[in-house]
């Protein structure tokens, strides 16, 4: 009777790494390409570069992503998916509540993306957007619109059960994300103010939420 085979000397038969091998190596990949880009800008780094710094070859780099561009996606994808990204209360019963919940997210969304990680790739992404655009519309997939699509869909319910009234839920959403993240972002990128304290985007995501409410609450 023939012994039952082994996955791992299987694996090693037929070429294949180990499991975990190829996670492993992607992450190497990722760390590797995150450091360089913010250190040296988008365009002055090659995918030799990556390989070289990741101690693993320019053919597994292309295993995992086709283009450099889709490589700067994947870096933000992989640093975003990773963070404790805030959500939104699924329930809420009236425009207090709502108001509640709203401020809160906004809070949360400030502090999660309110820092230096995100300063350095905005202006790396500004610098280069006429040479390289596909990396600014990773830019803003991977960033404000993952935010704003979020937004929308809880300001969508939130009319659907008449607590709010608003022709465009995503335009809505848009208006919210700017005013408590682009005008921070911004002026940090741009080293004319510092990145907010805590304290400064919880009274700003509050009064935000104040604001808006008074606008499109229903009465």
């Amino acid at each position: 009777m023939d012994k039952p085979s082994d996955p791992a000397c299987e694996a090693k038969k037929r070429g294949r790494p180990p499991r975990g091998t190829e996670e492993t190596r992607r992450q190497e990949m990722l760390a590797a390409a995150e450091s360089l880009f913010l250190e040296q800008g988008f365009g002055a780094v090659s995918m030799e570069a990556v390989a070289k710094k990741a101690g693993i070859s320019k053919k597994t780099i292309y295993a995992f992503v086709p283009t450099k561009e889709a490589l700067f996606e994947e870096v933000m994808k992989a640093h975003i998916d990773s963070s404790d990204r805030p959500v939104l209360q699924a329930t809420v019963s009236d425009l207090a509540g709502m108001e509640t919940a709203l401020a809160e997210y906004l809070n949360r969304l400030a502090q999660f993306i309110l820092v230096p990680f995100a300063v350095s790739l905005f202006r790396l992404t500004i610098a280069e957007v006429d040479r390289f655009p596909e990396i600014a519309r990773a830019f803003y997939r991977q960033g404000a619109l993952r935010s704003i699509h979020q937004l929308e869909d809880w300001l969508r319910l939130q009319v659907e059960k008449g607590l709010v009234d608003l022709e465009n839920p995503y335009e809505a959403a848009m208006f919210l994300n700017s005013m408590v993240i682009l005008e921070p972002l911004r002026a940090a990128a741009l080293g004319v103010q510092p990145l907010p304290m805590a304290d400064a985007m919880e009274t700003r995501a509050k009064m935000v939420a104040r604001i808006f409410l008074r606008g499109c609450g229903r009465k």
